[in-house]
């Protein structure tokens, strides 16, 4: 099986193939959901969910979300990863990196998750957000 870092580098592999030219506005959604489709073509030649072929849990899984620049992004997504998990957000580790105008702010958690039903959890909880503009 392969860790969680792993599969982060095959997705972000997967999707570096497909950088967008600097000329090409739309380039980056197609980018985004070519990603997508090798997961989707994962599941469907696997017989089942990414998340529960390709990871060994319990792990502490890296998530990044992006989203609107407020000052209780990050804390409000921590607390969603605590509630799913049920670990103390003081125990969570996550980073922030605002974007180059200050419009939005990048969180990077390393969520302890137990399962991949607690990781897709996870992921739909972030997704219900307004503010959360992708969950990767």
């Amino acid at each position: 099986m392969w860790r969680a870092a792993t599969l982060g580098c095959l997705v972000a592999a997967s999707v570096s193939s497909f950088a967008p030219a600097p000329h090409r506005r739309h380039a980056m959604a197609l980018h985004i959901s070519d990603a997508g489709d090798l997961i989707a073509k994962f599941e469907r030649d696997n017989g089942g969910k990414v998340f529960e072929k390709l990871v060994e849990y319990p792990c502490e899984f890296t998530i990044k979300v992006i989203g609107k620049h407020e000052d209780s992004f990050a804390g409000d997504m921590v607390g969603y990863i605590s509630k799913t998990v049920d670990v103390a957000p003081e125990k969570i580790k996550f980073t922030t990196t605002p974007s180059g105008k200050g419009t939005y702010t990048s969180v990077t958690i390393e969520a302890p998750v137990a399962s991949a039903d607690q990781l897709y959890e996870c992921y739909a909880v972030l997704r219900n957000d307004p503010r959360v503009r992708m969950a990767l």
